[in-house]
């Protein structure tokens, strides 16, 4: 009996843990790819250089203000910048104002990091791995490694069986500025990056972007 009720608490564990983590994605996920498009944002190409291009704009901030005072409601008002701040893309570069950035990277080294129970329930990573990792590779040769952890919890299995979205600890990317023979260090990283609801494509660009070819 005891152990009927222990498996009790452990479903309905997992089960509060899944509406969680739902609820977390829905809300923590940002605006969508089509909430930017209607704005005229389009997010896969979009860099927060070009953000404060706009910022500094007088003649778009007039027209701005223009279309404002002719909206009655102030929760309709329009703000360009932070609409497109929210859309932008931090890794990407505008050729135009930084030409020589997608020449020598933004950092020296990066490792992916991801659970091999549990990176099945991150489609787009999986996609990555299977689609364009060996072409990444190719052109960042040793900058770029990836590193495979084991969670061997009974929980997570159960989890998974359960058809579970992501159980486990998230894939991420971690980015060094500086390159070590060995011995890298997740407190030593720049910047980490949690992968969950990335794109492939982001994932691919973001690392051709950031880091210098081999």
């Amino acid at each position: 009996m005891q152990h009927i009720i222990g498996m009790m608490w452990t479903l309905t564990l997992i089960i509060v843990c899944t509406l969680l983590i739902t609820l977390h994605t829905a809300t923590a996920g940002g605006v969508s790819n089509e909430w930017c498009l209607e704005r005229g944002f389009d997010r896969s190409n979009l860099s927060c250089d070009t953000c404060q291009l706009l910022a500094e704009s007088t003649t778009l901030q007039q027209l701005q203000d223009d279309k404002n005072k002719a909206i009655d409601n102030d929760d309709e008002h329009i703000d360009i910048n932070k609409e497109c701040q929210v859309c932008c893309q931090e890794y990407k570069v505008n050729p135009l104002l930084r030409p020589g950035e997608l020449l020598k990277g933004k950092y020296k080294h990066a490792i992916l990091k991801y659970d091999e129970k549990s990176v099945g329930n991150y489609q787009e990573v999986r996609d990555f791995l299977e689609r364009d990792l060996s072409d990444v590779l190719s052109f960042k040769g040793d900058k770029f490694q990836i590193e495979k952890i084991q969670n061997d919890s009974p929980n997570i299995d159960m989890y998974m069986m359960m058809g579970g979205f992501g159980g486990g600890e998230p894939p991420k990317l971690m980015f060094f500025e500086q390159s070590k023979k060995e011995g890298y260090n997740e407190e030593d990283a720049g910047e980490i990056i949690n992968l969950r609801g990335w794109k492939r494509d982001d994932i691919r660009d973001m690392l051709l972007t950031l880091l210098p070819n081999a």
